[in-house]
Protein backbone atom coordinates (compact mmCIF):
# COMPACT_ATOMS: atom_id res chain seq x y z
CA UNK A 1 0.00 0.00 0.00
CA UNK A 2 1.33 3.53 -1.05
CA UNK A 3 1.19 6.06 1.95
CA UNK A 4 2.57 9.52 2.48
CA UNK A 5 3.68 11.02 5.54
CA UNK A 6 1.72 13.28 7.71
CA UNK A 7 1.92 15.59 4.93
CA UNK A 8 -0.71 13.45 2.52
CA UNK A 9 -3.39 11.51 1.54
CA UNK A 10 -2.24 7.36 2.76
CA UNK A 11 -4.21 5.20 1.01
CA UNK A 12 -4.21 3.33 -2.18
CA UNK A 13 -4.05 4.52 -5.73
CA UNK A 14 -4.91 2.32 -8.54
CA UNK A 15 -5.82 5.09 -11.46
CA UNK A 16 -7.55 3.00 -14.43
CA UNK A 17 -6.27 3.09 -18.12
CA UNK A 18 -9.58 3.78 -19.56
CA UNK A 19 -10.07 3.59 -23.29
CA UNK A 20 -11.02 7.06 -25.29
CA UNK A 21 -13.80 9.08 -23.56
CA UNK A 22 -15.60 9.69 -26.80
CA UNK A 23 -13.35 8.71 -29.54
CA UNK A 24 -10.75 9.14 -32.18
CA UNK A 25 -12.24 9.14 -35.62
CA UNK A 26 -9.66 8.35 -38.78
CA UNK A 27 -7.17 11.57 -38.40
CA UNK A 28 -9.63 13.95 -36.40
CA UNK A 29 -9.22 14.55 -33.13
CA UNK A 30 -12.25 14.46 -31.24
CA UNK A 31 -12.67 16.29 -28.16
CA UNK A 32 -12.54 13.37 -25.34
CA UNK A 33 -9.10 12.12 -25.92
CA UNK A 34 -8.15 8.93 -23.41
CA UNK A 35 -8.22 9.67 -19.75
CA UNK A 36 -5.29 10.82 -18.07
CA UNK A 37 -5.83 8.11 -15.64
CA UNK A 38 -4.97 10.80 -13.00
CA UNK A 39 -7.73 12.75 -12.34
CA UNK A 40 -8.02 14.10 -9.31
CA UNK A 41 -9.43 11.45 -6.56
CA UNK A 42 -13.20 12.80 -5.34
CA UNK A 43 -13.85 13.98 -9.11
CA UNK A 44 -17.21 12.29 -10.37
CA UNK A 45 -17.46 9.11 -12.05
CA UNK A 46 -15.17 8.66 -15.10
CA UNK A 47 -18.24 8.31 -17.48
CA UNK A 48 -19.38 12.01 -16.56
CA UNK A 49 -15.88 13.84 -17.39
CA UNK A 50 -15.75 15.89 -20.08
CA UNK A 51 -12.27 15.72 -21.55
CA UNK A 52 -11.49 17.89 -24.46
CA UNK A 53 -8.00 17.06 -24.90
CA UNK A 54 -5.46 15.21 -22.64
CA UNK A 55 -4.41 18.46 -21.10
CA UNK A 56 -7.76 19.09 -19.53
CA UNK A 57 -10.77 17.64 -18.17
CA UNK A 58 -14.41 18.95 -16.89
CA UNK A 59 -16.70 17.88 -14.30
CA UNK A 60 -20.36 18.29 -14.41
CA UNK A 61 -19.64 20.42 -10.96
CA UNK A 62 -18.00 23.00 -13.49
CA UNK A 63 -14.41 22.26 -12.06
CA UNK A 64 -11.36 21.59 -14.78
CA UNK A 65 -8.31 20.34 -13.95
CA UNK A 66 -5.39 20.95 -15.57
CA UNK A 67 -2.53 18.14 -16.36
CA UNK A 68 0.51 19.93 -15.53
CA UNK A 69 3.64 17.72 -17.15
CA UNK A 70 6.49 20.43 -15.68
CA UNK A 71 7.86 20.14 -12.93
CA UNK A 72 7.40 22.38 -9.60
CA UNK A 73 10.03 23.91 -8.64
CA UNK A 74 9.22 26.30 -7.04
CA UNK A 75 8.34 28.91 -10.13
CA UNK A 76 4.53 28.44 -9.51
CA UNK A 77 4.29 26.53 -13.00
CA UNK A 78 0.37 24.68 -12.59
CA UNK A 79 -0.88 28.41 -12.30
CA UNK A 80 1.22 29.58 -14.89
CA UNK A 81 -0.07 26.50 -17.48
CA UNK A 82 -3.35 25.95 -16.25
CA UNK A 83 -3.87 29.85 -16.55
CA UNK A 84 -3.24 29.49 -20.53
CA UNK A 85 -5.60 26.58 -20.87
CA UNK A 86 -8.52 28.81 -18.31
CA UNK A 87 -8.07 31.52 -19.96
CA UNK A 88 -8.84 30.73 -23.41
CA UNK A 89 -11.67 28.29 -22.62
CA UNK A 90 -13.35 31.36 -20.50
CA UNK A 91 -13.52 28.88 -17.43
CA UNK A 92 -14.07 29.99 -13.77
CA UNK A 93 -10.77 30.82 -12.25
CA UNK A 94 -12.40 29.38 -8.84
CA UNK A 95 -13.08 26.33 -10.38
CA UNK A 96 -9.62 25.32 -11.94
CA UNK A 97 -7.32 22.61 -10.39
CA UNK A 98 -3.69 20.68 -11.48
CA UNK A 99 -2.71 18.10 -10.93
CA UNK A 100 0.81 16.50 -12.16
CA UNK A 101 0.68 13.54 -13.81
CA UNK A 102 3.25 10.55 -14.26
CA UNK A 103 5.56 9.67 -16.45
CA UNK A 104 3.20 8.15 -19.59
CA UNK A 105 4.96 8.37 -23.05
CA UNK A 106 1.62 10.09 -24.32
CA UNK A 107 2.75 13.41 -22.32
CA UNK A 108 5.62 13.88 -25.11
CA UNK A 109 8.62 15.04 -23.94
CA UNK A 110 8.48 16.21 -20.01
CA UNK A 111 11.49 18.13 -19.32
CA UNK A 112 11.38 21.48 -17.07
CA UNK A 113 13.90 23.95 -17.66
CA UNK A 114 15.56 26.56 -19.90
CA UNK A 115 12.29 28.88 -18.67
CA UNK A 116 10.88 27.40 -21.45
CA UNK A 117 8.13 25.85 -19.38
CA UNK A 118 5.83 28.58 -20.64
CA UNK A 119 6.45 29.65 -24.06
CA UNK A 120 6.64 26.58 -25.10
CA UNK A 121 3.41 24.93 -23.88
CA UNK A 122 1.39 28.49 -24.53
CA UNK A 123 0.52 27.30 -28.48
CA UNK A 124 -0.47 23.71 -27.54
CA UNK A 125 -2.33 24.67 -24.46
CA UNK A 126 -4.14 27.93 -25.47
CA UNK A 127 -5.51 25.96 -28.66
CA UNK A 128 -6.88 23.11 -26.39
CA UNK A 129 -8.51 25.66 -24.37
CA UNK A 130 -9.87 27.17 -27.92
CA UNK A 131 -11.19 23.52 -28.70
CA UNK A 132 -13.15 22.75 -25.22
CA UNK A 133 -14.67 26.44 -25.54
CA UNK A 134 -16.03 25.93 -29.14
CA UNK A 135 -17.64 22.40 -28.11
CA UNK A 136 -19.36 23.82 -25.07
CA UNK A 137 -20.76 26.61 -26.93
CA UNK A 138 -21.75 24.49 -29.23
CA UNK A 139 -23.68 22.42 -27.04
CA UNK A 140 -24.77 25.10 -24.91
CA UNK A 141 -26.60 26.67 -27.66
CA UNK A 142 -28.15 23.44 -28.68
CA UNK A 143 -29.53 23.21 -25.24
CA UNK A 144 -30.51 26.79 -24.39
CA UNK A 145 -32.48 26.23 -27.97
CA UNK A 146 -30.15 29.05 -29.96
CA UNK A 147 -27.76 29.72 -32.04
CA UNK A 148 -24.07 29.03 -31.62
CA UNK A 149 -23.80 32.64 -33.46
CA UNK A 150 -25.81 33.78 -30.73
CA UNK A 151 -23.78 32.20 -27.66
CA UNK A 152 -20.83 33.89 -25.77
CA UNK A 153 -18.66 32.19 -23.30
CA UNK A 154 -17.43 33.97 -19.82
CA UNK A 155 -16.64 33.36 -16.59
CA UNK A 156 -17.01 29.07 -16.88
CA UNK A 157 -21.20 29.32 -18.40
CA UNK A 158 -22.30 29.66 -21.83
CA UNK A 159 -24.58 33.18 -22.73
CA UNK A 160 -27.24 33.91 -24.84
CA UNK A 161 -30.27 36.30 -25.12
CA UNK A 162 -30.05 36.80 -21.42
CA UNK A 163 -30.38 33.49 -20.41
CA UNK A 164 -26.89 31.25 -19.03
CA UNK A 165 -25.70 27.82 -18.37
CA UNK A 166 -22.93 26.40 -16.49
CA UNK A 167 -19.76 24.44 -17.85
CA UNK A 168 -20.75 22.00 -15.37
CA UNK A 169 -24.25 21.80 -16.75
CA UNK A 170 -23.59 21.55 -20.36
CA UNK A 171 -21.02 18.29 -19.45
CA UNK A 172 -23.87 17.20 -17.57
CA UNK A 173 -26.81 17.27 -19.99
CA UNK A 174 -25.23 17.52 -22.90
CA UNK A 175 -23.76 15.11 -25.41
CA UNK A 176 -20.58 16.89 -26.26
CA UNK A 177 -18.68 15.22 -29.50
CA UNK A 178 -16.98 17.62 -31.63
CA UNK A 179 -13.66 16.76 -33.95
CA UNK A 180 -10.88 18.79 -34.93
CA UNK A 181 -8.47 17.55 -37.39
CA UNK A 182 -4.94 18.16 -36.17
CA UNK A 183 -4.71 20.77 -39.22
CA UNK A 184 -7.76 22.79 -37.76
CA UNK A 185 -6.04 22.61 -34.19
CA UNK A 186 -3.14 24.44 -35.58
CA UNK A 187 -5.12 26.97 -37.08
CA UNK A 188 -7.14 27.21 -33.98
CA UNK A 189 -7.68 30.81 -33.37
CA UNK A 190 -6.97 32.42 -30.04
CA UNK A 191 -7.24 35.53 -28.62
CA UNK A 192 -5.23 38.47 -29.20
CA UNK A 193 -4.04 39.75 -26.00
CA UNK A 194 -5.91 42.45 -25.66
CA UNK A 195 -9.09 40.14 -24.97
CA UNK A 196 -7.45 37.87 -22.48
CA UNK A 197 -9.03 37.72 -18.88
CA UNK A 198 -6.41 35.96 -16.34
CA UNK A 199 -2.92 35.91 -18.30
CA UNK A 200 -1.16 38.86 -17.01
CA UNK A 201 -3.91 39.70 -14.58
CA UNK A 202 -3.82 39.41 -10.58
CA UNK A 203 -5.76 36.25 -9.71
CA UNK A 204 -4.42 34.00 -6.81
CA UNK A 205 -2.05 31.30 -7.76
CA UNK A 206 -3.09 27.57 -7.57
CA UNK A 207 0.11 25.94 -5.97
CA UNK A 208 1.10 28.62 -3.59
CA UNK A 209 -1.14 27.38 -0.50
CA UNK A 210 0.36 23.44 -0.67
CA UNK A 211 3.54 25.28 -0.14
CA UNK A 212 2.61 27.10 3.09
CA UNK A 213 0.62 24.99 5.12
CA UNK A 214 2.24 21.57 5.00
CA UNK A 215 0.34 20.10 2.36
CA UNK A 216 3.17 20.32 -0.65
CA UNK A 217 4.48 16.94 -0.99
CA UNK A 218 8.33 16.03 -1.79
CA UNK A 219 10.43 13.32 -2.62
CA UNK A 220 10.62 12.21 0.94
CA UNK A 221 7.44 11.54 1.94
CA UNK A 222 6.58 8.88 -0.10
CA UNK A 223 6.99 5.53 1.38
CA UNK A 224 5.82 2.45 1.03
CA UNK A 225 5.34 -0.98 3.83
CA UNK A 226 8.48 -2.91 4.74
CA UNK A 227 10.76 -0.96 2.55
CA UNK A 228 14.93 -0.37 3.41
CA UNK A 229 16.93 2.25 3.29
CA UNK A 230 19.98 3.22 0.97
CA UNK A 231 22.74 6.28 0.99
CA UNK A 232 25.16 6.54 -1.26
CA UNK A 233 29.00 6.32 -1.60
CA UNK A 234 29.71 8.91 -4.83
CA UNK A 235 32.95 8.91 -6.70
CA UNK A 236 35.38 11.14 -7.29
CA UNK A 237 34.33 11.74 -10.33
CA UNK A 238 30.95 12.30 -12.32
CA UNK A 239 31.32 9.95 -14.82
CA UNK A 240 34.42 7.72 -15.97
CA UNK A 241 34.77 6.12 -12.15
CA UNK A 242 35.12 2.41 -11.66
CA UNK A 243 34.35 -0.01 -8.40
CA UNK A 244 37.62 -1.54 -7.40
CA UNK A 245 36.58 -3.20 -4.20
CA UNK A 246 34.44 -2.66 -1.69
CA UNK A 247 35.49 -3.32 2.38
CA UNK A 248 31.84 -2.81 4.64
CA UNK A 249 33.79 -4.94 7.22
CA UNK A 250 33.55 -1.97 9.85
CA UNK A 251 29.95 -1.99 9.25
CA UNK A 252 28.43 -4.98 9.46
CA UNK A 253 28.51 -4.27 13.89
CA UNK A 254 25.91 -1.33 12.62
CA UNK A 255 22.16 -2.86 13.76
CA UNK A 256 20.06 -2.73 10.86
CA UNK A 257 22.81 -2.77 8.21
CA UNK A 258 22.16 -5.15 5.08
CA UNK A 259 24.78 -4.95 2.64
CA UNK A 260 26.74 -2.53 -0.07
CA UNK A 261 26.33 -2.58 -3.87
CA UNK A 262 28.30 -1.27 -6.70
CA UNK A 263 25.15 -0.45 -9.18
CA UNK A 264 25.22 -1.98 -12.41
CA UNK A 265 24.02 1.31 -14.73
CA UNK A 266 23.37 0.47 -18.22
CA UNK A 267 22.79 4.62 -18.78
CA UNK A 268 26.08 5.59 -17.86
CA UNK A 269 23.77 8.02 -15.56
CA UNK A 270 25.47 7.33 -12.50
CA UNK A 271 28.66 5.21 -12.61
CA UNK A 272 30.63 4.17 -10.11
CA UNK A 273 28.29 4.60 -7.44
CA UNK A 274 28.05 2.50 -4.15
CA UNK A 275 24.74 1.87 -2.22
CA UNK A 276 24.74 0.85 1.60
CA UNK A 277 21.53 -0.83 2.66
CA UNK A 278 20.37 -0.47 6.09
CA UNK A 279 16.61 -1.06 8.09
CA UNK A 280 16.65 2.70 8.54
CA UNK A 281 18.24 5.69 7.03
CA UNK A 282 20.32 6.53 10.42
CA UNK A 283 22.12 3.20 10.17
CA UNK A 284 22.37 3.43 6.26
CA UNK A 285 23.86 6.99 6.76
CA UNK A 286 26.23 5.80 10.18
CA UNK A 287 27.63 2.69 7.71
CA UNK A 288 28.21 4.46 4.76
CA UNK A 289 30.66 6.86 6.64
CA UNK A 290 32.31 3.58 7.76
CA UNK A 291 32.16 1.24 4.24
CA UNK A 292 35.43 1.94 2.07
CA UNK A 293 35.47 1.81 -1.47
CA UNK A 294 38.35 1.79 -3.84
CA UNK A 295 37.75 3.51 -7.06
CA UNK A 296 39.40 3.71 -10.46
CA UNK A 297 38.95 7.35 -11.24
CA UNK A 298 38.12 8.83 -14.33
CA UNK A 299 40.07 11.51 -16.23
CA UNK A 300 38.87 14.77 -14.13
CA UNK A 301 39.95 13.76 -10.64
CA UNK A 302 42.38 16.39 -10.60
CA UNK A 303 40.39 19.56 -12.78
CA UNK A 304 39.79 22.23 -10.21
CA UNK A 305 37.64 25.17 -10.88
CA UNK A 306 40.93 27.02 -11.95
CA UNK A 307 41.06 24.75 -14.65
CA UNK A 308 37.45 24.87 -15.69
CA UNK A 309 37.60 28.57 -15.79
CA UNK A 310 41.02 28.72 -17.77
CA UNK A 311 39.06 26.39 -20.32
CA UNK A 312 35.82 28.39 -20.67
CA UNK A 313 38.31 31.37 -21.34
CA UNK A 314 40.34 29.93 -24.24
CA UNK A 315 36.55 28.23 -25.34
CA UNK A 316 35.73 31.89 -25.56
CA UNK A 317 38.61 33.10 -27.20
CA UNK A 318 38.46 30.88 -29.95
CA UNK A 319 36.93 32.64 -32.78
CA UNK A 320 35.79 29.47 -34.49
CA UNK A 321 33.85 27.84 -31.30
CA UNK A 322 30.85 28.41 -30.18
CA UNK A 323 27.81 30.14 -30.96
CA UNK A 324 25.54 33.40 -30.81
CA UNK A 325 22.29 32.54 -28.17
CA UNK A 326 20.75 35.40 -30.32
CA UNK A 327 21.82 36.00 -33.90
CA UNK A 328 20.76 39.81 -34.25
CA UNK A 329 21.26 41.14 -37.74
CA UNK A 330 23.44 44.54 -37.76
CA UNK A 331 25.45 43.97 -34.70
CA UNK A 332 28.24 43.06 -36.24
CA UNK A 333 28.07 46.36 -38.25
CA UNK A 334 27.28 48.52 -35.80
CA UNK A 335 30.45 47.58 -33.50
CA UNK A 336 31.96 47.97 -36.18
CA UNK A 337 31.34 51.71 -37.06
CA UNK A 338 31.17 53.04 -33.43
CA UNK A 339 33.53 55.80 -32.58
CA UNK A 340 33.41 54.38 -28.58
CA UNK A 341 33.03 50.72 -27.53
CA UNK A 342 33.06 49.72 -23.45
CA UNK A 343 34.38 45.99 -22.92
CA UNK A 344 34.01 44.48 -19.67
CA UNK A 345 34.86 40.85 -18.94
CA UNK A 346 32.62 39.53 -15.91
CA UNK A 347 33.09 35.70 -14.22
CA UNK A 348 31.07 34.03 -12.32
CA UNK A 349 32.16 30.70 -10.70
CA UNK A 350 30.31 27.35 -10.55
CA UNK A 351 27.35 26.39 -8.48
CA UNK A 352 25.75 23.64 -6.19
CA UNK A 353 22.46 21.42 -7.10
CA UNK A 354 21.84 22.99 -3.64
CA UNK A 355 18.12 21.99 -2.88
CA UNK A 356 15.21 22.03 -0.06
CA UNK A 357 15.99 18.06 0.24
CA UNK A 358 18.99 15.64 -0.59
CA UNK A 359 18.22 14.12 -3.44
CA UNK A 360 16.17 10.77 -2.98
CA UNK A 361 14.02 8.37 -4.82
CA UNK A 362 12.08 5.39 -3.74
CA UNK A 363 11.72 2.29 -5.70
CA UNK A 364 9.86 -0.78 -5.71
CA UNK A 365 8.24 -3.49 -8.20
CA UNK A 366 4.77 -4.09 -8.79
CA UNK A 367 3.20 -6.40 -11.07
CA UNK A 368 6.42 -7.06 -12.94
CA UNK A 369 6.79 -3.03 -13.03
CA UNK A 370 9.42 -0.71 -11.53
CA UNK A 371 7.80 2.37 -10.12
CA UNK A 372 10.06 5.33 -9.19
CA UNK A 373 8.45 8.00 -7.15
CA UNK A 374 10.68 11.13 -6.96
CA UNK A 375 11.07 15.00 -7.69
CA UNK A 376 12.60 15.07 -10.90
CA UNK A 377 12.85 17.94 -13.74
CA UNK A 378 13.51 15.26 -16.17
CA UNK A 379 11.04 12.55 -16.03
CA UNK A 380 11.17 11.17 -19.90
CA UNK A 381 15.23 11.15 -19.00
CA UNK A 382 14.55 9.08 -15.70
CA UNK A 383 13.62 5.72 -16.40
CA UNK A 384 16.08 3.66 -17.58
CA UNK A 385 15.48 0.17 -17.06
CA UNK A 386 15.77 -1.16 -20.23
CA UNK A 387 12.89 -4.10 -19.19
CA UNK A 388 10.33 -1.47 -19.20
CA UNK A 389 10.44 0.50 -15.90
CA UNK A 390 8.31 3.47 -15.52
CA UNK A 391 8.11 6.34 -13.26
CA UNK A 392 4.94 6.45 -10.92
CA UNK A 393 3.99 9.10 -8.43
CA UNK A 394 1.86 8.75 -5.55
CA UNK A 395 -1.28 10.79 -4.59
CA UNK A 396 -1.58 13.87 -2.49
CA UNK A 397 -4.79 15.23 -1.27
CA UNK A 398 -6.05 15.08 -4.65
CA UNK A 399 -3.95 17.52 -5.84
CA UNK A 400 -0.66 16.23 -7.35
CA UNK A 401 1.42 12.74 -8.36
CA UNK A 402 4.51 14.11 -9.33
CA UNK A 403 6.31 15.36 -5.89
CA UNK A 404 7.15 18.98 -5.43
CA UNK A 405 10.80 18.94 -6.96
CA UNK A 406 13.27 19.46 -4.57
CA UNK A 407 15.96 17.18 -5.67
CA UNK A 408 17.82 20.29 -7.57
CA UNK A 409 18.90 21.10 -11.44
CA UNK A 410 20.21 18.19 -13.16
CA UNK A 411 20.57 15.94 -10.49
CA UNK A 412 19.11 12.58 -11.42
CA UNK A 413 17.87 10.50 -8.22
CA UNK A 414 20.04 6.71 -8.47
CA UNK A 415 18.18 4.33 -10.32
CA UNK A 416 17.31 1.06 -8.72
CA UNK A 417 16.99 -2.36 -10.99
CA UNK A 418 15.57 -5.67 -9.90
CA UNK A 419 15.18 -4.67 -6.46
CA UNK A 420 14.10 -7.81 -3.84
CA UNK A 421 12.37 -5.11 -1.88
CA UNK A 422 11.04 -1.50 -1.93
CA UNK A 423 14.03 0.62 -1.27
CA UNK A 424 14.32 4.96 -0.73
CA UNK A 425 17.65 5.94 -1.82
CA UNK A 426 18.43 9.54 -0.29
CA UNK A 427 22.03 11.03 -0.14
CA UNK A 428 23.02 13.14 3.02
CA UNK A 429 22.70 16.83 3.10
CA UNK A 430 26.51 17.22 3.93
CA UNK A 431 27.85 14.55 1.49
CA UNK A 432 25.82 15.84 -1.17
CA UNK A 433 27.20 19.16 -1.03
CA UNK A 434 30.52 18.20 -0.81
CA UNK A 435 30.22 15.25 -3.46
CA UNK A 436 27.35 17.27 -5.81
CA UNK A 437 27.74 17.57 -9.72
CA UNK A 438 28.29 21.21 -10.45
CA UNK A 439 26.32 23.71 -12.73
CA UNK A 440 27.40 26.66 -14.14
CA UNK A 441 25.86 29.63 -12.58
CA UNK A 442 23.42 31.92 -14.37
Amino acid sequence: MISLSAHGLRGSPDPSRRGFLIAIVGGGVMLGYARSGLAAPGTDSLSDLFEPTIWYGIEPSGVVTVNIIRAEMGQHVGTALARIVADELEADWNKVKTVTVDSNPKWGLMITGGSFSVWQSFPLLSRAGAAGRIALVEEGAKLLGVSSHACAARNGAVHAKGRTISYGDIVARGDLRRTFTPEQLQKMPIKPPADRRLIGKDVVALDVPSKVNGKGRYGLDAAVDGMIYARPKIPPTRYGSKVISIDDSAAKHLPGYIRSLALDDPSGTVPGWVMVYAASFSAANRAADLVKVKWQSGQTANVSEQDIQQRAAELIADPKGGSLFVDDPGVDAALASAKRKIERTYTTATVMHFALEPVNALAFEKDGVIEIHTGNQWQSMAVVDPAGARESFATQSGQDRDAQLSAGWGIRPPPGRRLCRPCRACNARNKQTGEDGLHASR
